[in-house]
């Protein structure tokens, strides 16, 4: 039997590129002084080696991984150099410099002079900008998703919900006084709604940036519905929908009779959402292709 290619993991790349680029932000901003402030502050030299070990780090974590889909033989020291040269980008001998650099002082407890770290980060800390945007024009290519789309992410999410939800309605169809006296139902049906809403809230987190989304938080599919992915006539059940969530993985007591009402409730609103999801992402492909 063919042994299945490989291709690159989007949410992989997604999730590392999001922590290089808050890392990248922080060290961007606390380069900005003066070497002599930075030279005096060493709360702010502490911070900047954290964060250059994490964007660091960060980047290293997507080179691996291309490196095993591209069967790329690599080490710590020129992994980043070998995926920048597959990616086009040129001056590709600079990681290098960037790899020994971390390697020799990627150990916090050891002393480096603040003088010669702020000057190596001015000079290098665009290396990382470049990285990544080379890395992320080569797989948008290689995979043809201009859009870094996990639908593999998408697709296991979406069964979990619809596998969830199932699983409440057999739950709840027992009626409430069986429900109410049978612990092992309540504690069966809140763990299946939080994998329902967990697997939802996932599949936001993924597509908000997609749809124009920059920051959320608890918040998320609620901003899709303040930007038209899903209609506004589902703002309520989201409120519900997240309320709901929250009260259970809080100190505050939700007894049976609500928590089956709730479910009751809104359980058929959490499919429904995510097929408007599913239906917003059609649309942004297709404009993406005419486009």
């Amino acid at each position: 039997m063919q042994e299945a290619q490989k291709k690159p993991k989007i949410s992989l790349i997604v999730e590392s590129f999001t922590q290089l680029e808050k890392a990248y932000a922080d060290l961007k901003k606390n380069l900005s002084v003066s070497k002599e402030e930075f030279i005096n502050n060493k709360l702010l030299q502490d911070k900047v080696r954290v964060d250059f070990n994490l964007a660091f780090e960060s980047s290293m974590r997507v080179c691996r991984h291309l490196s095993a889909v591209y069967n790329i033989k690599t080490t710590s020291r020129d992994c980043l150099q070998k995926i920048a040269q597959l990616t086009g980008l040129e001056k590709s001998e600079a990681f290098e410099e960037l790899a020994q650099f971390y390697i020799k002082h990627r150990d916090l407890k050891e002393a480096l002079p603040p003088e010669e770290l702020y000057d190596f980060l001015q000079k290098v800390l665009p290396l990382f900008k470049e990285y990544a945007r080379a890395v992320v024009e080569f797989v948008r290519r290689e995979t043809s998703n201009p859009l870094l789309i996990d639908f593999d992410l998408l697709n296991e999410k979406a069964k979990h919900i619809k596998e969830s939800v199932k699983k409440i309605d057999f739950v709840l169809s027992h009626g409430l006084e069986e429900f109410s006296k049978t612990p092992m139902y309540y504690d069966r049906v809140k763990y299946f709604y939080q994998v329902a809403y967990d697997s939802l809230f996932d599949i936001c987190r993924h597509l908000a940036p997609k749809f124009g989304v920059k920051k959320f938080g608890d918040d998320c599919l609620s901003k899709l519905v303040e930007v038209g992915v899903i209609p506004q006539d589902y703002y309520m059940d989201i409120f519900k929908l997240t309320n709901l969530k929250n009260r259970l993985i809080s100190t505050w007591e939700v007894s049976p009779q609500e928590l089956y009402e709730k479910l009751y409730e809104i359980k058929d609103k959490i499919e429904p959402i995510m097929k408007e999801i599913a239906k917003s992402l059609q649309r942004l492909l297709k404009d993406k292709v005419q486009g």
